[in-house]
């Protein structure tokens, strides 16, 4: 842990050398001004540095870059692209020439050099690289992340994780504890329970603060998790109440944690027939809520009868949980493409991913208020999640509607992940993806834009031109001036305001 500590000082110095801090280190130490390419020290430099320095390796193992203007990071020795590799082990020739930038790898129009990249690259390391946007000094300096976590964003957890290597990872069904739609701290506690880490008086008196581990209520043997929770005369008088005859020998014979997770994913139920989950995990609740007040409150009693505490209990968090469940009622409503008010142009956009080809494509459509054609878009981008390609689908749009001079737009898109990214509803922990940034651009510029979610069955046009991209020969945008004949029935049924049916969730 204190590695991981270390490498979130170093993640500083490298990303925020201007700090207060950072610039004192920097003038005592900082022989190397950019401590992302390299670091070193002396050997009457503070322990400090010293630890920086032994560091900074794993610091740079896990460094990987997003693409700004593409005039800092190398095109060959960098991990810049999706997958967080290098493309120095991918080149399809014996002799490369590893001082380029990826700025370099642009044709005279700012896209990709498909040609140098075909001819250096396998063709899926190609396809990854053409759904990237090229780089572009409107988007700034190429920044670098922490190859660690999904968002880039350096944590410590992903940084102690990396040094561990997971390797000390506790087996067990952890999921089914957090699956139990019952009270949050019931299942922090369980958690806590099955990493034996509830606070028993053995724990405690291994610190070494004079605390006896014996059992307060029973003083016949150490207080540890499953002493407590089952193996106290208190606790064994109450399972014995709840759990049926035939499971009675394999109850009280397994160890602790493997004696929490049967529990959990059991099936059967017990002596009153109510979900055994809930009643074992409530019961374990208050076997030791009770245990700590027995302690800890003067005059506390336990209830005379525990097992109907624990039933009533039970019951009532699973009769919540099916009124919640009720609550959520859903209706049929039906979907369908709506025209935008007079004077208004509707961009209907749409991102796709087909798995068997191993690449992404998307396309859009603009029309007016009357529903007629203007003008249409599709493209082929290379291979990329669907989440990529609904934003190259938004950004695409967004672009030809503002040189088709185009002042009063509405968009619509089915990525509803999408529409809260670009109109900031989510907040991004590390960098925006560059095709977010670009859309957000686009946005403040002077012209009036609207975006709103829609279903798929209101934006099958867009979808169509998405799916349509696959059969293009190129990976430029292909403008379509006129809607293709297979098109045309869908348009047709959008504008005479035909609807398909969907069970959407009613919000109370």
């Amino acid at each position: 842990m204190n590695e991981a500590f270390l490498m979130k000082m170093l993640w500083n110095l490298i990303t925020n050398p201007n700090d207060l801090w950072c610039r004192v280190l920097y003038s005592k130490y900082g022989r190397n001004k950019d401590l992302r390419f390299s670091i070193n020290s002396q050997p009457y430099d503070s322990p400090l540095w010293k630890a920086l320095t032994d560091i900074w390796d794993k610091i740079q193992e896990n460094m990987v870059w997003q693409l700004g203007d593409g005039n800092t990071i190398n095109f060959w020795l960098d991990k810049w692209i999706p997958d967080g590799t290098s493309l120095i082990n991918s080149s399809s020739q014996t002799i490369i020439d590893t001082t380029l930038n990826v700025c370099d790898i642009l044709n005279p129009e700012g896209d990709w050099n498909q040609s140098y990249l075909n001819e250096n690259l396998t063709t899926s390391m190609t396809y990854q690289i053409l759904a990237i946007p090229p780089p572009n000094e409107l988007d700034g300096r190429d920044m670098i992340g922490w190859g660690g976590t999904n968002t880039k964003h350096f944590t410590i957890q992903s940084a102690y994780n990396i040094q561990r290597g997971h390797i000390h990872s506790i087996e067990g069904e952890w999921q089914a504890i957090w699956a139990w739609r019952g009270p949050h701290r019931i299942q922090t506690f369980m958690w806590m329970a099955a990493h034996e880490r509830i606070l028993t008086n053995y724990r405690r008196s291994r610190w070494g603060i004079g605390i006896s581990p014996l059992c307060n209520i029973c003083g016949a043997a150490d207080e540890t998790v499953i002493h407590v929770l089952r193996d106290c005369i208190s606790a064994t008088q109450v399972w014995l109440r709840l759990v049926p005859s035939n499971q009675s020998s394999n109850f009280f014979s397994i160890s602790c944690r493997d004696w929490i997770f049967k529990n959990i994913t059991n099936n059967f139920h017990g002596t009153h027939d109510l979900n055994w989950t809930s009643t074992f995990m409530v019961a374990c609740w208050n076997l030791w809520n009770w245990r700590n007040k027995e302690i800890f409150e003067e005059g506390f009693q336990r209830p005379t009868d525990p097992t109907y505490v624990i039933l009533k209990m039970a019951t009532e968090t699973d009769n919540c949980l099916h009124n919640m469940w009720s609550d959520n009622q859903h209706e049929t409503t039906f979907i369908g493409w709506r025209s935008p008010r007079e004077g208004w142009v509707k961009l209907n956009c749409d991102g796709s991913h087909n798995d068997r080809l191993g690449l992404a494509g998307c396309g859009g459509l603009l029309r007016n208020s009357d529903g007629t054609w203007l003008k249409g878009y599709s493209r082929k981008l290379g291979n990329c999640d669907a989440l990529h390609a609904e934003m190259w689908g938004m950004y695409l749009g967004l672009d030809l509607a503002r040189r088709e001079g185009i002042m009063h737009l509405h968009v619509e898109s089915d990525s509803k992940v999408l529409i809260d990214m670009v109109t900031k509803k989510s907040n991004f922990k590390g960098n925006i993806p560059t095709l977010v940034s670009r859309n957000r651009q686009l946005l403040e510029l002077n012209w009036q834009v609207h975006l709103s979610h829609i279903w798929r069955e209101g934006n099958k046009s867009a979808d169509w031109l998405a799916n349509f991209s696959y059969s293009l020969s190129s990976f430029d945008v292909h403008f379509i001036e006129s809607p293709p004949r297979e098109l045309q029935r869908i348009l047709f049924y959008d504008i005479s305001g035909a609807c398909m049916p969907r069970n959407v969730r009613l919000t109370m």
